[in-house]
């Protein structure tokens, strides 16, 4: 820089660090980013060995010096800080700033001083910091104190090498420092090889005779320092050659192939965090507190990251605030992604990297990682909240398409085509995540999403099995209970046959429709064959279950009673026409009642055990046997397949023999009484009247007769009786009139015959008739007692 700034005191006499370090650096470098492209020089050795006069000569540095002709006396006191963008060299050209890194440069108070006599503690202290925070360490000495103990500062840096190894031993990765041997007056009588070896020889014994640490026992000089030795004429006697040489040793400086800064020799902390480190370096010092290099640095880098990775975590925040929450959910998944994938950029590219990047590599890239997890945290939060709001609206859709009946398409094609477009719009809505890199494994979360809209089918499938069955039962009750109730109400002997084919109808009816060309059943639902197979064989176990119950809970002993009764009445008071029949004598009675009750008992057989046209008993399916059923408690077998052959005959054992024989034996009582009042009904009404009766009456009401003849009256009703055979003959109502007739005739009768059985027997009338018996018999059954008393 072409205007230097005045140095500063970095630690004062007393042993305090200043505080306005960095404001010292701010105004030194301006605006510029310097970043960790600096680098700490410092100079240390006996007092009063222009050292500040070597300093201000070779970096243009504004140090204060001695004034030989007025006194020797210590003019450094302490620490002094000054900056530099200047290197004194051959070319005699100031390098501007982008070419030659910023210098700072630390002039360090002489060692071995009167003013400080025999306290020694600054003298090392001061030794060791500038060990610690330097990359290069200028040893500024004369000639002719090669050799000397004390007088090249030997016991010093021994007492500090001693004392203080473990700054050095303890991290693996090991600060080194360049020395650089300065040695002043330099006559040339002695070779610089000669002295350099001297030197050095000094060094390696000097180290070897150190108390080394535990874990330091076979270190070498050379693992912490990297020795150089430059020569330098007298500044009086020899201003020219002094000239010369310092800036030969510019050139040193500015030469890259010398390596005085290798990356081993810095800090690895930017400007702003130098200060900071030092201070915490000379604190540990002042305290005598152990000191380990790489640690410190590490905790600089560490406080200084973390500070900027949470100045850039909070601008992200602000940005994320503001521009997406409480607006992903209006946003598509394209704008979403993007503008998370540039939230995210700015804050690690733009906002955390420039700053933080100059300080330790490792601490950096650490608390990169620790930063991006950190907004991945909250992105992928939101991310899982847009992805379950899109799920729950999918399956919602989901849900609604396949329940859209203005679609006409069947249940097995509406799911298939809604899990489809689920399917379809999950992974648009997933895609530009995957493709900004916030989903790590795309398939996993598409595989997520399928099981969950898999499962959802199979809720949806189930239900809609569910409601076939549903149907097919209500089917049952609705249709086939009434035909299988309709045909037990008039059995015949081929009832079962009748039954059986009224189920297997429905059954057929029921199946054909879901019954593929191969024969499989296939409920249109999308179900496995497996299901749709299961789900068909309890459909029939129900209806074989359902067509159980329906005829045990029918042909109870009371209702086979009144089905026979019912039976026996048809054939033995009507005609095959229908007609009531009339009897004219007790041997027509007696036909009758024989016909009727053997074809009302044969029908009790044919009730009594369910059978084929065959005449085989009819079996429940092994495969549709239910095990549950509640009648098991009437089986007292042990075994599995004992319990199997039960229910397979329960169903078709509908009355056992002692039940037929109760039925028989209430169906007896019915009968007897019905005979008996047929027989009781039977009145013989016809006797022989002579036939000479029959010309006596003529003969002796002739005139009457004529006379009633000729009447008018009988005249014009014997016209109108003409008329009346005439339309009947006509209209061949003959038959219907007959008919009429005899039952009229047949009630005038019953009534004349109960009349004079009154009579005679001077009884009340008591008219017996069907409904009457039906009635009587109702009563009976509801109480015993009654049938008892009135038998």
């Amino acid at each position: 820089m072409s205007e230097h700034k005045e140095a500063i005191q970095l630690i004062n006499e007393d042993k305090e660090f200043n505080g306005g370090t960095l404001d010292y650096f701010s105004e030194c470098v301006g605006d510029k980013n310097v970043g960790t492209g600096y680098h700490v020089i410092s100079v240390f050795g006996s007092q009063s060995s222009g050292k500040s006069t070597l300093l201000n000569k070779l970096f243009r540095t504004k140090f204060d010096t001695m004034d030989a002709q007025v006194k020797r006396q210590q003019t450094t006191k302490g620490i002094w800080l000054s900056h530099s963008s200047y290197v004194y060299n051959s070319l005699g050209e100031e390098a501007s700033s982008d070419e030659t890194p910023d210098f700072f440069v630390l002039d360090v108070e002489g060692s071995d001083g009167a003013e400080r006599g025999e306290d020694q503690d600054f003298e090392r202290k001061a030794a060791l910091f500038a060990l610690s925070v330097s990359e290069v360490l200028i040893v500024n000495m004369w000639e002719n104190q090669v050799g000397l103990y004390q007088g090249n500062n030997m016991g010093l840096l021994k007492t500090v090498f001693e004392v203080n190894l473990s700054l050095f031993g303890k991290s693996e990765k090991r600060h080194k420092v360049a020395l650089l041997f300065v040695i002043r007056d330099f006559t040339g009588q002695t070779p610089l090889e000669s002295l350099e070896t001297s030197l050095v020889i000094e060094l390696e014994k000097m180290w070897s005779q150190l108390s080394k640490p535990k874990g330091c026992e076979e270190t070498s000089f050379h693992d912490f320092f990297v020795p150089s030795f430059f020569g330098m004429g007298h500044k009086v006697f020899q201003p020219e050659q002094f000239d010369n040489d310092v800036k030969a040793l510019g050139d040193m400086f500015v030469d890259k192939k010398m390596q005085f800064f290798k990356d081993e020799y810095h800090t690895h902390l930017p400007l702003e965090a130098w200060s900071l480190y030092a201070e915490n370096c000379w604190e540990q010092i002042e305290h005598n507190k152990d000191l380990d290099l790489p640690t410190q640095q590490v905790l600089v880098a560490r406080f200084k990251t973390d500070e900027i990775a949470t100045a850039a975590y909070n601008t992200f925040l602000a940005s994320f605030n503001s521009d997406i929450d409480g607006k992903y959910s209006t946003m598509s998944s394209e704008e979403l992604a993007s503008a998370l994938k540039h939230l995210k950029s700015t804050c690690l590219d733009e906002n955390y990297d420039p700053s933080a990047s100059r300080y330790a590599k490792t601490v950096y890239a650490e608390r990169r990682i620790e930063l991006s997890n950190q907004l991945d945290s909250k992105i992928n939060e939101t991310i899982e909240n847009c992805l379950a709001i899109t799920t729950k609206q999918l399956l919602d859709q989901f849900h609604k398409d396949v329940k859209d009946k203005s679609v006409k398409l069947s249940f097995k094609k509406k799911i298939e085509s809604a899990h489809e477009k689920a399917l379809k719009g999950f992974k648009d809505y997933i895609s530009p995540f995957a493709k900004y890199g916030f989903v790590a494994n795309l398939e996993d979360q598409i595989s997520n999403f399928e099981t969950r809209i898999s499962t959802e089918t199979e809720e949806l499938q189930e239900r809609e099995l569910d409601a076939i069955v549903g149907r097919f039962n209500k089917g049952l009750s609705n249709k086939l209970k009434e035909s299988i109730l309709r045909l037990l109400s008039k059995p015949t002997t081929n009832i079962w046959v009748d039954i059986m084919k009224e189920f297997n109808k429905f059954l057929d009816n029921t199946f054909s429709k879901y019954t593929d060309e191969h024969g499989n059943i296939d409920f249109q639902t999308g179900a496995s064959q497996s299901k749709n197979e299961s789900t068909a064989i309890d459909m029939k176990k129900n209806a074989w279950s359902f067509l159980d119950h329906t005829i045990h809970s029918h042909l109870t002993e009371d209702n086979a009673v009144d089905i026979l009764r019912n039976i026996f009445i048809n054939k033995f008071r009507y005609d095959d026409e229908g007609m009531p029949k009339f009897w004219k004598n007790e041997a027509e009675v007696d036909a009758a009642y024989r016909s009727a009750k053997t074809d009302s008992l044969k029908v009790l057989d044919a009730l009594s055990i369910i059978k084929d046209s065959n005449n085989v008993e009819i079996l429940v399916p092994e495969n549709l046997i239910d095990q549950n059923a509640e009648d098991g408690d009437d089986y007292y077998g042990d075994s599995d397949e004992e319990l199997g052959l039960y229910h397979q005959h329960r169903f078709s054992h509908v009355f056992s023999e002692l039940q037929k024989d109760k039925i028989i034996s209430k169906f007896k009582q019915f009968t007897d009484l019905t005979i008996i009042e047929a027989k009781r009904s039977i009145i013989n009404t016809t006797e022989r009247i002579p036939l000479y009766m029959y010309a006596l009456v003529v003969a002796l009401g002739w005139g009457k007769i004529m006379t009633i003849l000729k009447n008018p009256a009988t005249i014009f009703l014997s016209i109108i009786v003409l008329a009346g055979v005439y339309v009947i003959h006509k209209l061949n109502l003959w038959g219907p009139l007959y008919q009429f007739a005899n039952q009229a005739t047949g009630q005038a009768t019953m009534t004349l015959k109960q009349t004079v059985r009154n009579l005679v027997l001077d009884e009340d009338p008591k008219p017996v008739s069907t409904e009457k018996y039906s009635g009587d018999l109702k009563a009976r059954k509801e109480d015993p007692s009654k049938e008892s008393s009135h038998l």
